[in-house]
């Protein structure tokens, strides 16, 4: 099987401008210190992977970092690519060329490719506030990486090793992320849990192929290890509020190639092989296509697709009948959010007003949610920018400030830059 990695087509990292809010009214909000203890957890989304990678800017403008400042925090810590010459796993820049096509060039070079397995992330060796990984899935929160069958043969296993950051090398492939995270956060006035948005993205950018999506989209009989997460938080005296996931299905990554924009180019069908070799059918209106090296090949006149003999393979083709929605996943962690009395950010309703074209901020700023020239999503056509992740973290705070009654400022988006 050929994986498609995604990789950026915006280069230029962004810098933050924006300046702390000085002892914000918190509502019923309570800290135990002089400080408020805010904890993050999460993946992707938390983490601030960005551009088809995760580096120094992209964690920067984290929507958690962001959240922090306006909580009036000044020393929240995070587990940052600090050394100026390792730039994280680096980022891509590219662009579409006269053909439509997308193309990309390497524009930062790491020697910390987190898709190799021998590859080593240093290791996280101070306190973090931040506990998100990137790549985390919910169907792993609770497996250690050497359990057998904690994934599927094609399965992402890099999430694991930026797990192992937070580990020491004797706990390597041991440790679930769970137990790490009950195990070292000892303290917590408020907590943010965003976990479950890289279930769908993983399953969708492999076609759906050697994917396992079911312990999201299905009823697990009414146990949610998320809630042993949660549940330990608050137990702990934390506050909180928990994300629900978006409709990744309708991210721009997913739309840059249509069905239509493919046949016009071609002018025929196209052959697309279903599970092995010589098991092939004609594509659908209601496929999509993912910008995959075969998807490429077949726009750029080659045969690719156009015979029998060469088609495109199952995992660059997501399948009608291989959609999944996000309502199941998203109702149980409105369930989850009222079995501990947290409010629930409504991160689906968010993106479909963006996606919709229509959201402007209350001081005035478009979102534009094109791609590639917009500045909702980053490169990757999946992952926000910096202006999207604080868009983000104003959708927590708006939640924040009605569930709490706390009157925390909003963050001007346009002192994003």
């Amino acid at each position: 099987m050929k994986k498609y990695i995604l990789f950026s087509l915006c280069w230029l990292p962004c810098f933050l401008s924006i300046s702390f809010t000085q002892n914000p009214d918190l509502g019923t909000i309570k800290k135990k210190g002089n400080s408020l203890k805010y904890i993050a957890i999460g993946s992707s989304l938390s983490s601030g992977v960005r551009d088809g990678g995760i580096y120094q800017a992209s964690q920067m403008a984290s929507f958690p970092n962001l959240l922090a400042q306006q909580l009036g925090i000044t020393d929240f810590k995070q587990s940052t690519f600090d050394d100026k010459n390792i730039n994280g796993t680096g980022y891509m820049k590219g662009d579409v060329d006269k053909n439509g096509i997308l193309t990309f060039v390497k524009s930062s070079t790491s020697n910390l490719d987190d898709s190799k397995e021998i590859t080593k992330l240093p290791k996280v060796t101070t306190n973090v506030d931040n506990w998100s990984v990137p790549y985390l899935k919910v169907a792993n929160i609770s497996v250690p990486e050497n359990e057998p069958g904690a994934f599927l043969t094609f399965s992402e296993k890099k999430q694991y090793r930026h797990l192992d950051r937070f580990l020491s090398t004797d706990e390597e492939k041991k440790v679930a992320y769970k137990d790490l995270v009950q195990k070292k956060v000892k303290a917590v006035d408020f907590f943010t849990y965003e976990i479950g948005m890289h279930d769908f993205i993983s399953y969708y950018i492999n076609g759906g192929y050697g994917q396992q999506i079911s312990f999201v989209t299905r009823d697990r009989e009414g146990y949610f290890v998320e809630n042993e997460i949660i549940a330990d938080l608050v137990a702990k005296g934390g506050k909180g509020a928990i994300a629900n996931v978006p409709n990744v299905l309708k991210f721009p990554y997913f739309h840059f190639y249509t069905y239509k924009s493919i046949t016009e180019k071609v002018g025929k069908g196209v052959f697309i092989q279903r599970y092995e070799k010589h098991d092939i059918r004609i594509a659908d209106p209601r496929d999509i296509f993912l910008p995959t090296e075969g998807l490429n090949l077949l726009m750029s006149g080659s045969d690719r697709g156009l015979v029998a003999e060469n088609p495109l393979l199952d995992e660059e083709v997501l399948g009608h009948e291989e959609t999944v929605i996000v309502d199941f996943y998203n109702y149980s962690l409105g369930v989850l959010a009222k079995k501990n009395n947290l409010p629930l950010v409504d991160l689906n309703a968010l993106y479909e007003k963006i996606l919709a074209g229509n959201f402007v901020t209350e001081e005035g700023v478009k979102i534009d949610p094109s791609y590639p020239k917009g500045n909702f999503f980053s490169s990757d056509g999946i992952h926000p920018t910096a202006i999207g992740q604080g868009i983000i973290a104003n959708e927590f705070i708006k939640t924040i400030n009605t569930f709490y009654g706390a009157k925390i400022p909003l963050i001007k988006i346009s002192t994003i830059k």
